[in-house]
Parts: structure tokens; C-alpha cells; sequence
């Protein structure tokens, strides 16, 4: 997330810094969120945190261009200030963001008195749940050497992940499953004493992770998957409940999906501090879901799927197949 300050509302996020996840077509949403996030909190002042983010995906980002981020300062009133933050690129607007943030009110105001919030799950703790890296690991022996890169890039996002309820990523066609899931998170380096718009900005950062996913839950389809076509985020809006709380301590990630059509799908998710149990961030995102368009290498791929799913099931340790490659275990447009 880090962002060079080359002007006074004007920053850039490095090519080193930006990540692409595998299978995808540009720069992981999450990070471009969570930049825009982090620049529009470097311009307001200190006692100001950011409640409410909308923002619109327009195109791809290149992760072989620097991404610049303008930030506008709409509004600065006593309570609330108001930016917009558009994400350049080669001169085009790729991301468009509105933040609103406000000055906290004491806990003994007469406001306090209208409070409510949805209850956490009550989920296993993250201490009785396998990170996501043994998960990932266990995929190795069924997969070609050649295609053990992505697994290992899937392994560095700078994010612990303990699913509640894990996918079984090598079976090519699970059961219809609810539409909802929940994922413990945090960030995986400690964040030590970083101001509050950092904690902030990781969030924005860890939920674009298998938020808008979970509309494809009831439809049998896992992600990634040669069964998919285009899985790209549309939209992303997020509102802060919560003054002060650390990205970097686990928070519970749940997620639902009320609908999905006409080639799209919409999910909203709750993030909860794990210590407290109090509600932290509410999203919401739509994006592009689409089923694979017939071809002959998709369906090569979903065979090649089939055939190491049942080996890998009823005969142990898969055979050598560092010689056997998959047409295409690919599928949608990255992380989503």
C-alpha cells in the first residue's frame, strides 16, 4: 500500500509495489482500494477517519505503470470533510473513489444513545482453523511442477486467511453450497504504531479477497476455476463503524450474496474485531460473473480437473506429473 508523495494531493504507487494475482488481467483490485484509501487519509487532518468509500472500477490496471493518485478535496467543514480520488494511468482514468470522513464523537453524546449493531457469527476461533497457506500446500502434489509458481504466489499475499469453512480447490464441480461465507483475516506483518487510516487502508486491502466469489457459491463453481469466465469487481463501497481497530489482530470476514443475474453478481460482507466481537466495516461490491463460453481447451481443462480430483481421492499421492500440464487450470480474471 505504500504510496510516494510527489505533490501536495498528488501520489504514486510504484510498479515494484503493484501485484497481479494469478490467472488475472490487471493490478488486484484490493490494492488499488486500499491506495486510494490510504492517499485521500493523507490529506485530511488527524482527528479525521473515513466512514463511508464508494468507488468504480473503469479499466485494468498495468502492473508494468506507475499508478498516479489525484486526490481533489471536495469539501472541509468542522466535522466532515469530503475527497475524490481518481487512479491515472497513461493519461486514462482507471479507478474513480469518494471518501467522506468525520471527527468522532464522544461516547457520552447524546448520539450514543441510537446504537445498534448486526452480532458477529459465532464461528471456530482462527486458533482452530488451518491457515490458508496449508490449504495451498496440499494442492502441490495433485499439480505439475510448472504450475507450482502460482500456488506459491498465492501463498505471499500479505494477508493470514483461516477459512471457516474451506474449499476443496481440486474438486471441478462442487455441490450448490449457501450463499455466504466467513474467512478470519489479518494483515500478516505486524503494523506496530501506525496511525489509524493505515488500519484502515489493509482492510480496504483484504476485503476485495472472496467477497464478490461468494455469489458463485450456490451455482457450483469454485474460484479460481476453467469452469469460469470473467470474475472482475465492478464496484466497492465500504463504511467504517468503528473509531480505531488493528488490521493487523484477527477480524472475522463474513460475507453473503442476495442475488446474482444477468451476468453479475452482489455481495455484501461484515468484518468484525475478533477480540471484541464488535461489528468493524460493513461492504458491499457487484461485479462481472460469468460462466466459461464452450470451447475445447476449457473443456480439456475441466477433464484434466475431473481425472486429478478422483485420482487424487481414491489413490493417494497423485503420479509424477510434472510431464502433464492442464490446457488451462486458469479461469476468471483474478482475486475477486
Amino acid at each position: 500500500l505504500d504510496l510516494d508523495r510527489i505533490d501536495r494531493d498528488l501520489f504514486v504507487a510504484r510498479v515494484a509495489n503493484l501485484w497481479v494475482p494469478p490467472g488475472g488481467r490487471g493490478v488486484f483490485g484490493g490494492q488499488v482500494v486500499g491506495q486510494a484509501l490510504h492517499a485521500a487519509g493523507l490529506t485530511v487532518a488527524s482527528d479525521q477517519a473515513c466512514h463511508s468509500f464508494h468507488g468504480y472500477f473503469l479499466h485494468a490496471g498495468d502492473p508494468e505503470r506507475d499508478l498516479v493518485y489525484r486526490v481533489e478535496r471536495s469539501s472541509d467543514r468542522r466535522s466532515f470533510s469530503s475527497r475524490s480520488v481518481n487512479v491515472v494511468q497513461g493519461g486514462q482514468i482507471i479507478f474513480q473513489a469518494n471518501a467522506s470522513f468525520c471527527r468522532g464523537e464522544d461516547p457520552g453524546s447524546s448520539s450514543s444513545r441510537v446504537s445498534h449493531a448486526t452480532p458477529m457469527p459465532n464461528v471456530p476461533p482462527p486458533e482452530a482453523l488451518p491457515p490458508h497457506t496449508d490449504l495451498l500446500d496440499k494442492l502441490l502434489p495433485a499439480l505439475p511442477a510448472r504450475m507450482h509458481s502460482v500456488v506459491h504466489r498465492l501463498k505471499a499475499i500479505p494477508v493470514d486467511m483461516r477459512f471457516v469453512d474451506p474449499p476443496n480447490l481440486l474438486d471441478p464441480e462442487p455441490a450448490p453450497r449457501e450463499p455466504c461465507q466467513s474467512v478470519w483475516m489479518r494483515v500478516s506483518q505486524p503494523l506496530d504504531d501506525a496511525p489509524p487510516y493505515v488500519h484502515r487502508a489493509c482492510a480496504a486491502y483484504f476485503s476485495d479477497h472472496h467477497l464478490l466469489v461468494t455469489s458463485l457459491r450456490p451455482h457450483g463453481y469454485n474460484f479460481p476455476s476453467p469452469r469460469l469466465g470473467a470474475v472482475a469487481s465492478l464496484d466497492h463501497s465500504m463504511w467504517f463503524h468503528l473509531p480505531r481497530f488493528r488490521a493487523d489482530d484477527w477480524m472475522l470476514y463474513h460475507m453473503q450474496s442476495p442475488w446474482a443475474g444477468s451476468g453479475r453478481g452482489l455481495a455484501f460482507g461484515h468484518i468484525y474485531e475478533g477480540a471484541t466481537h464488535k461489528l468493524a466495516v460493513t461492504c458491499a461490491q457487484e461485479g462481472v460473473v460469468r460462466p466459461a463460453r464452450p470451447s475445447l481447451r476449457k473443456s480439456l481443462a475441466v477433464a484434466w480437473l475431473w481425472g486429478t480430483y478422483w485420482w487424487h481421492r481414491f489413490k493417494g499421492r497423485p503420479r509424477n506429473t510434472r510431464d502433464a500440464t492442464p490446457p488451462d487450470a486458469g479461469g476468471g480474471d483474478g482475486v475477486a
